[in-house]
């Protein structure tokens, strides 16, 4: 008997998290295949907390876990994962709660993962929520010479795409399913990123230690992506956002492509920031500015916002604003 645990993660969010429960009951697993699922709550306030206890009442056969704090994506689902290991499952599949999941979706990931005994980790392709002929993700890899990202154009493109770069493909964290085998040799995700980059930094570790991740075509799951403007977001985004890519760029760019790896991050981050303040986003900027600073000195966590910026940058800035408009 294979066993799957299905990891959710709530924070301030149990509609959704109702939503992708439901899409769950209608999974179509092979008999060979034990499925369990888990709800992790990540410091959700009161009124969300109350209805998670209605949802929890109304499928007894989930299980529900709470957190009195916000520990992060990372924080979040590595208990579960924990938990994965502790209780010998073979495969934990990462879910968002803002997704619906396809009734063969995890089965054919599964099958994926059993023909291939180092392959790591599997995703289906990512499609919007209520609109499924958009596809927002169906594979990418690593572009260490523009550090950068390369994904296929469309659907179509994938297969190709995939096959040139089998053993360099990683994938996003939206519905990523992991061998308990392979976390155990890894280790789980990265807890200083917080949110964002993990997933990245997770596909980078598989490939270094000789694991490996596939998409698979087939298998599909809504997801209720951001369509908005990127800078009506919210200050912690620009912050871990930033942060994490600087993280990330440090430890993972192969030593070919290091040359001012750091100057490269400080004129993006400046002109990223310079943006938000011209925007009339100032604390956004702050932020972006504060996440530059602590990824280049190596300071993970939760955001920390709301801080005077460092001498550093605060002498920088104008001297950039000036080279770039000299």
């Amino acid at each position: 008997m294979t066993r799957v645990l299905i990891s959710i993660l709530n924070w301030n969010s149990s509609d959704k998290t109702s939503e992708c429960i439901q899409s769950l009951m209608h999974l179509q697993v092979d008999e060979q295949l034990s499925v369990d699922i888990r709800v992790r709550d990540n410091g959700s306030a009161l009124d969300q907390l109350a209805k998670l206890k209605v949802l929890e009442q109304s499928y007894p056969s989930v299980s529900f876990d709470f957190s009195t704090q916000n520990t992060g994506f990372t924080g979040g689902q590595n208990h579960n994962i924990q938990y994965a290991l502790d209780q010998a499952y073979d495969y934990i599949w990462l879910l968002n709660n803002d997704t619906v999941v396809y009734p063969d979706a995890l089965g054919l990931l599964v099958q994926e993962m059993e023909s291939d005994p180092k392959c790591g980790a599997s995703s289906p392709i990512i499609l919007r929520l209520g609109q499924p002929e958009i596809v927002d993700f169906c594979g990418a890899c690593h572009e260490w010479s523009n550090i950068d990202t390369l994904r296929p154009n469309s659907l179509a493109e994938a297969p190709k795409f995939l096959e040139t770069h089998a053993k360099t493909v990683w994938a996003v964290g939206t519905a990523l399913l992991l061998s308990c085998a392979a976390v155990r040799e890894i280790g789980m995700l990265n807890s200083d990123y917080f949110a964002y980059y993990e997933d990245d930094d997770f596909g980078a570790r598989l490939v270094t230690n000789g694991w490996h991740t596939r998409i698979v075509l087939e298998a599909k799951v809504e997801h209720a992506c951001f369509e908005g403007d990127m800078f009506q977001r919210q200050p912690y985004f620009f912050y871990l956002l930033t942060r994490n890519a600087v993280f990330f760029a440090l430890t993972h760019v192969p030593a070919a492509y290091r040359r001012f790896l750091r100057v490269r991050y400080v004129t993006r981050s400046f002109h990223l920031a310079e943006k938000l303040y011209g925007l009339g986003h100032a604390a956004k900027a702050q932020a972006c500015l504060l996440g530059l600073s602590d990824g280049l000195f190596g300071r993970g966590g939760p955001p920390k916002l709301g801080r005077t910026l460092p001498f550093w940058v605060a002498v920088l800035r104008p001297l950039l604003r000036w080279w770039n408009t000299r």
